[in-house]
């Protein structure tokens, strides 16, 4: 179920779907429908377009962003601090074989001061496909970098669905309900919706700038195809598809 979730959500989104589209342009100009074939193919360019801008990525990143407006004060009320894994990576540094990337390890810096400032126990949730556990990993670098202990592991989650569900599993049963979900800002409105179909009162904790201030202004490059816009925008787009489902 978990892979072919995958491969229904990469048909759905571009590059993938705008493949499609050109095949289906295609097919339509070999049994003579020429101007919806045409109308096709101008409309994957379009999309390709679309999708390749800064200026369509920033624009759902922001769409993505709630404003926490939460205060230390605020935080020191809930019961735990729950941390949301976000894979894993291969690693030839000398201190491990598997790594925390970039994404997660993010998640685990601002764990890491909500913890110290609050003294809050730590629960980390995230396993992998392959059988490696994300929490284990996370708890180590937390340990070892951060000098800060992890009490629960959860170790089966492999979606934010199933993040929300273990986590519940293993909190609930010690009326452990309010909650410091600490996650990116981007993933946090699908995340805080499924902990608390769970039952969790969730204080969120995001990670990330905010919303692009007016200040910063657009210029001619926010308009231009990138290669490195086309993830953002695909990241974006995936959150809102997850996030209209779980809806």
């Amino acid at each position: 179920m978990y892979a072919l979730t995958k491969l229904i959500t990469a048909m759905i989104l571009p590059p993938f779907s705008i493949l499609l589209l050109w095949l289906f342009a295609l097919w339509l100009n070999r049994i003579n429908y020429k101007k919806t074939s045409r109308f096709c193919t101008a409309l994957g360019i379009l999309l390709l377009y679309v999708f390749s801008i800064p200026y369509t990525a920033q624009k759902l990143q922001d769409s993505l962003v709630h404003e926490d407006n939460l205060t230390l004060d605020d935080y020191k009320n809930a019961q735990a601090i729950v941390i949301l894994g976000g894979g894993l990576r291969d690693s030839k540094e000398l201190y491990a074989t598997l790594a925390v990337p970039q994404i997660p390890l993010e998640r685990l810096r601002y764990a890491a001061y909500l913890y110290k400032q609050t003294h809050l126990p730590i629960l980390i949730s995230g396993s992998s496909p392959n059988g490696n556990s994300e929490a284990k990993i996370m708890a180590k670098e937390l340990r070892d970098f951060f000098d800060v202990p992890t009490k629960w592991l959860e170790e089966q989650a492999q979606t934010t669905e199933q993040n929300a569900y273990f986590t519940a599993q293993m909190l609930l049963p010690d009326d452990v309900r309010r909650i410091i979900l600490v996650t990116n800002q981007w993933h946090m409105q699908r995340a805080k919706t499924l902990f608390k179909k769970q039952g969790f009162d969730v204080l969120p904790a995001s990670v990330g700038g905010g919303v692009t201030p007016d200040y910063y202004g657009l210029n001619l490059m926010h308009f231009i195809p990138q290669a490195g816009a086309m993830p953002a925008n695909m990241q974006a787009l995936k959150e809102w598809i997850g996030y209209w489902k779980v809806r």
